[in-house]
């Protein structure tokens, strides 16, 4: 189709230099979108100071489902077992079980409120290579691999520290009680498990 002279020379035209809206059509071409008619983005002050406002770190609640459970921990178990009597290397459990300072006592009303601290703690101190489980209400089982019952025992301090920091913020009328042992020249990871659990239930 013809175009004549004058439709080409409108299209091409350049706004009146004398409109107050030519810079700002001139920016709006070469900008894109963001200069809008009436209202020009604000230009950075060179002399105005960088404020750097710092994000607040909030800590996120642990969820109690996102914690390994018996089925996890008893299939871990069986592999390290296998590793660390393949490879003769050591390694160790620990429990941390919360019990009620007056026989008859019950925590139940307080797991709800101390499970979650009571895991973030345990796995602050503990290794990624350590497995933290749940395996009762108010009992929490630790895989050691590569460790020996003396580090397993320094774990164990660390542990009990941690815990009952968390049992006195909440005013929970409950103690902490930590059992750890060892694989030795002739016994299983189970066995360790097995003297563990006697020793947490005689306390």
């Amino acid at each position: 189709m013809a175009t004549s002279e004058s439709t080409r020379a409108r299209r091409f035209a350049l706004p009146d230099l004398a409109d107050e809206r030519t810079e700002e059509s001139i920016e709006a071409f070469l900008e894109g979108p963001k200069v809008r008619r009436g209202r020009r983005p604000a230009r950075p002050d060179p002399t105005a100071r960088a404020v750097s406002v710092a994000t607040p770190v909030v800590r996120q609640a642990v969820d109690l489902r996102s914690i390994p459970g018996r089925l996890e921990w008893n299939a871990a178990m069986e592999r390290e077992s296998l590793r660390a009597a393949r490879y003769a290397r050591p390694a160790s459990v620990a429990i941390v079980e919360l019990k009620p300072i007056s026989p008859g006592f019950s925590i139940d009303p307080w797991i709800r409120t101390v499970a979650g601290p009571i895991a973030r703690a345990i796995r602050q101190d503990s290794r990624a290579t350590d497995l933290v489980a749940r395996v009762a209400d108010a009992r929490f089982q630790i895989l050691l691999p590569e460790t020996s019952e003396s580090g397993a025992e320094h774990l164990a301090e660390r542990v009990t520290a941690a815990c009952r920091m968390v049992i006195e913020r909440a005013a929970v009328p409950a103690a902490v009680r930590v059992s750890v042992a060892g694989t030795g020249m002739d016994d299983t990871l189970q066995a360790a498990l097995a003297h563990a659990l006697h020793v947490i239930e005689a306390a």
